[in-house]
């Protein structure tokens, strides 16, 4: 009986985390790396061509600085032309996923790096945006 409860829960803890690496809902993603990203570096920008509830998430993996890595604030904007652009929220990413939920806000968007823990400069070896 112990051994069955330790079974579920585990299976139910490895499907939480498995659901939660990806973006609800994504349509597309594209991934790309950092090299020597300092305070307010802007990542390129993607077209969300979406009109739905889905999420935004940017993943980091193989995170340092000139430091020690501990986290980086990320802020995702909206894209405007002639107007100043719209933002998202921010979120601290730990080198992992962090989501933004946009419904309803087809357009173009990218993030930028607004603070970094320990260190000048961020680099990842991967960095992956799903939308």
């Amino acid at each position: 009986m112990l051994r069955h409860r330790f079974a579920s829960l585990l299976a139910g803890t490895l499907l939480i985390s498995v659901a939660g690496a990806l973006p609800a809902h994504a349509e597309s993603e594209r991934t790309s790396y950092i090299s020597g990203w300092v305070l307010h570096k802007e990542s390129s920008r993607w077209n969300d061509r979406n009109s739905d509830s889905a999420w935004t998430g940017v993943y980091f993996e193989g995170c340092s600085t000139d430091a020690d890595f501990s986290y980086a604030g990320l802020h995702l904007y909206k894209d405007v032309s002639w107007s100043p652009d719209i933002s998202k929220g921010s979120r601290t990413n730990y080198c992992g996923w962090v989501d933004w939920k946009d419904p309803d806000d087809a357009g173009q968007y990218y993030f930028a790096l607004k603070s970094l823990a320990n260190g000048e400069a961020l680099w990842v070896n991967q960095v992956r945006i799903g939308w």
